[in-house]
């Protein structure tokens, strides 16, 4: 009988492993990768899952094949929320989700229940420790006896329950940081109707002749053109948060790396702004990087009692693999999306660039503000809002009855299948935002890894691209081919790899070492 021989593909992502029989898969399976690519852990774990293999066969490989390894880190660094103050001007809070009443007020702060008031106008402050009732009742006793309170800032969630204890709608927010508003000259504070942009603090001419900053009311408004409340202080000269050191950091441009196929960049302030995104729906601006690292000694995993043979690279296997995908030729333009990289092979070429499925997770992890691993099924494709407990809104404007009531935490979030059912994300955006920006993270990543890799490649003299397949972990992507067809020239051909006409869009490296490894 003909030997078993088994392809072994440890990613930076998943380890895959396939085994055939003269040239036939037989058995495959995948885990996730533990440790970095190429430590002694994510071997181990290779090992581990071939003799789960063995084990299912009831039968041992004779030889394993391997390609050397190149891991690639990636990293997300933090840098500020857009222009947080200008000049004197800060912005304490933009687009909290529960203000109360309506108007716009500007005034000297003024803590409730404190010494003689000042003259006003006044916005009065209320700590968390006064509770809305006796902040209600305190207000009005204040406004009977002619203290010219305008508007409300609350450090706890009660600014509804305060607005609807007082006459008048005065502008009222809450969850406000008050030690940021306290030793302010003036503050100015905005409410509008729910989805109703700002007319007031977004108007620099207003907010610069009202605060008395003209040169810094500009940028300030940036921030608020499309949220419906605000406040802004206007903070003393002395104030130790204007520091020489940090006033002249913040008029310096932020220094991006520059991108290239050894590095992938993905600034989310920038692809915020592309999609217009909502102040408060994106929650970081964080810069995302990451970076191809040298390639890994070909180590053999320790405990294998079998000749390990070596092909000359992971490309030249996708590749090998890939074309097993029926309607493929020897023409066609591989496209191998793993968790690391993205690698372009042609009759040409190949390249290797870094930035694919972790830095997509990542970036998703981001501007959502939830962990990776909620990332790993957001980012797959579309969603739906949860409207009533038995009805979902689409990203499509659909509506779909449930077959099943809904949680009532699910009311009013956007949900994407997940492992145990809905998974919950945001409740910041509505699901046709949320799509506009997804994508837009997905052509940042994976279109512009591509781009930088076609330009490399270019320059190994590749020529036109009829066609192309798509291998590896991230083609499983809903979206993943409407996004590569943007950034391929010519229209070509493009569809999702099965390799050997049974192992699907994976498996493209550990099948085709057993085809591209020298004997």
């Amino acid at each position: 009988m003909t030997r078993l021989v088994a392809g072994v593909d440890v990613g930076n992502a998943t380890t895959e492993i396939v085994v055939a029989r003269g040239g036939v898969p037989v058995a495959w399976d995948r885990v996730v990768t533990r440790g970095g690519k190429g430590s002694p852990a994510s071997l181990a774990g290779a090992v581990s899952l071939l003799r789960r293999i063995e084990r299912g066969l009831e039968a041992r490989a004779a030889e394993v094949v391997m390609a050397p390894l190149r891991p690639v880190t990636t990293s997300v660094v933090e840098v500020p929320y857009g222009p947080e103050r200008a000049g004197r001007l800060r912005v304490v809070a933009a687009g909290h989700p529960t203000p109360g009443g309506e108007g716009v007020a500007v005034g000297r702060p003024y803590p409730l229940g404190g010494a003689e008031p000042p003259e006003g106008p006044l916005i009065a402050l209320v700590p968390r420790r006064t509770g809305f009732e006796r902040a209600a009742r305190e207000i009005r006793a204040a406004l009977a006896a002619g203290v010219p309170i305008a508007g409300v800032l609350a450090e706890g969630d009660e600014a509804r329950l305060i607005a609807n204890r007082i006459e008048g709608a005065l502008p009222v927010a809450d969850q406000i940081d008050l030690a940021a508003v306290t030793a302010a000259e003036v503050v100015a504070v905005e409410v509008r109707p729910p989805g109703r942009p700002l007319r007031h603090l977004s108007d620099a001419l207003f907010l610069g002749s009202r605060l008395g900053d003209p040169e810094g009311a500009a940028a300030v408004c940036a921030r608020l053109y499309d949220v419906s409340s605000a406040v802004v202080a206007l903070l003393p000269v002395s104030s130790p948060e204007l520091g020489a050191g940090e006033d002249a950091a913040e008029g310096r441009a932020r220094e991006v790396p520059a991108a290239s196929v050894e590095r992938a960049v993905v600034d989310l302030a920038a692809v915020a702004g592309m999609v217009s995104a909502r102040a408060g729906t994106v929650g970081s601006r964080s810069l995302l990087v990451a970076e191809l690292g040298p390639p890994a000694p070909a180590v053999p995993p320790a405990g294998l009692d079998v000749p390990v043979r070596l092909a000359p690279s992971e490309a030249a296997a996708a590749r090998a693999g890939a074309l097993t995908t029926p309607g493929a030729d020897e023409d066609t333009l591989v496209i191998d999306l793993g968790g690391g990289t993205v690698d372009l092979i042609a009759p040409s070429g190949e390249v290797v660039a870094a930035g694919a499925g972790d830095l997509l997770t990542a970036a998703v992890a981001a501007a959502l503000g939830v962990p990776r691993g909620a990332a790993e099924w957001v980012k797959r494709g579309p969603c739906a809002r949860v409207e009533t407990p038995h009805v979902t809104l689409g990203e499509d404007g659909v509506r779909a009855f449930l077959d099943s009531p809904a949680p009532p935490g699910l009311v009013g979030r956007l949900t994407a299948p997940g492992p145990a059912g809905p998974l919950p994300f945001s409740s910041a955006m509505s699901p046709a935002e949320w799509r506009s920006l997804r994508l837009s993270i997905k052509r940042e990543v994976l279109g512009g890894t591509v781009r930088r890799a076609l330009a490399a490649l270019d320059a190994l003299g590749g020529g036109p691209v009829r066609r192309a397949v798509v291998v590896g972990g991230p083609a499983g992507d809903e979206e993943v081919l409407g996004v590569l067809a943007r950034e391929l020239p010519g229209a070509p051909a493009l569809g999702r790899g099965d390799v050997a006409g049974v192992l699907g869009h994976r498996y493209a490296v550990a099948y085709g070492l057993l085809a591209s490894a020298p004997r």
